[in-house]
């Protein structure tokens, strides 16, 4: 699949993935097996081997909300919060049987200030400039037009990711997703 979290292209993290695999152990997540707790200080920051994890965080009327995901090849962390010894602002969970080679927390710390000289300015804002990025654009597309914008960027997530999720993602109801779908279908029928 094509990378989904632009930072992961945007800044050199061949160091931390290399020092996982080379340091890390493979641990293996069944679906909706929690590695990071929203409320809590995360343990481990990781690679995804196969599966993918989702980032969620509880709403006032206490749903999961997707907020993000990290599939193969991407690293799995609540970076900011993890970086600066805070507790998760998301729970990350398996949104399958998901192997990652995971190292802890203060191990990747130390990585990433020896990658970057120990200033993670430059990490902090491209994390912003992704996550700025995507709020505007919840304001300036529609559903639909988001909903077209990931399939075209990343198709196979249809085949990875439940509708269930992709629709928290979107911010929409699983039901009006099947909506977009339905319309979509009859547009291209036409």
């Amino acid at each position: 699949m094509a990378q989904f979290n632009q930072y992961d292209s945007l800044i050199d993290l061949t160091a931390i993935k290399d020092y996982c695999h080379e340091n890390g152990r493979i641990v293996h997540y069944s679906k909706d097996d929690v590695f990071v707790q929203q409320g809590c200080l995360a343990k481990y920051l990781g690679v995804v081997e196969s599966g993918y994890f989702k980032y969620t965080t509880l709403t006032s009327s206490g749903n999961d909300a997707v907020v993000g995901f990290a599939f193969e090849g991407e690293i799995v962390a609540d970076y900011y919060n993890s970086f600066n010894g805070l507790s998760s602002g998301v729970t990350i969970k398996a949104g399958t049987d998901t192997s990652i080679c995971q190292i802890r927390t203060q191990e990747a710390r130390n990585v990433f200030y020896a990658s970057f000289d120990g200033n993670l300015s430059a990490v902090n804002g491209v994390l912003f400039s992704e996550i700025y990025s995507r709020q505007l654009e919840l304001y300036r597309k529609t559903p639909t037009e988001r909903y077209l914008d990931l399939i075209a960027q990343y198709p196979e997530i249809l085949d990875i990711v439940s509708l269930r999720d992709i629709a928290s993602y979107l911010l929409v109801t699983p039901v009006y997703l099947s909506r977009i779908r339905k319309n979509l279908a009859k547009k291209s029928g036409e």
